[in-house]
C-alpha cells in the first residue's frame, strides 16, 4: 500500500465498512494526540472523499487539529474540488476560520505548482 503515496488519488481506497471501522477506532480514541497519531499512520497509504476527511476531522475536537490533520490529509482526497465547501462548516471560532483560510491557500499555491 505505500506505493499509493506517490500516486494520485483518483478512488477510494478503503470499502465504506473499512472506512467505517476506521473513524470509530479513531473516535474511540480517548486524547486527542492518539487521534492525530493513528490518523498519521493510517491517512498516507489511503485515498478518500472530501466528505469521509470531514467524517473524519469531526472526531478531533480543537480547530488547529484539523488543521494539522489537513496538512498530511488533504494531498489523499480524491475529489479536492469539494473540500474548501465541505470542510468549512469544522471552522466556527474566528481564529479556526483564520487558520482554515490560511491552509487553503497556501494548498491551493502548493497544487498549482504541481
Amino acid at each position: 500500500m505505500g506505493s499509493l503515496w506517490g500516486q494520485s488519488c483518483i478512488v477510494a481506497s478503503m470499502s465504506e465498512v473499512e472506512f467505517n471501522y476506521f473513524r470509530m477506532e479513531v473516535a474511540s480514541q480517548s486524547i486527542e494526540s492518539s487521534r492525530i497519531a493513528l490518523l498519521k499512520a493510517v491517512l498516507p497509504e489511503h485515498c478518500l472523499s472530501a466528505a469521509q476527511l470531514r467524517d473524519l476531522l469531526w472526531t478531533l475536537d480543537y480547530e488547529s487539529s484539523r488543521v494539522e490533520v489537513l496538512r498530511f490529509a488533504a494531498d489523499r482526497v480524491y475529489n479536492p474540488a469539494t473540500l474548501h465547501e465541505i470542510l468549512e462548516p469544522l471552522f466556527t471560532t474566528e481564529s479556526g476560520k483564520r487558520e482554515f483560510e490560511r491552509w487553503w491557500e497556501k494548498w491551493q499555491k502548493s497544487r498549482s505548482k504541481k
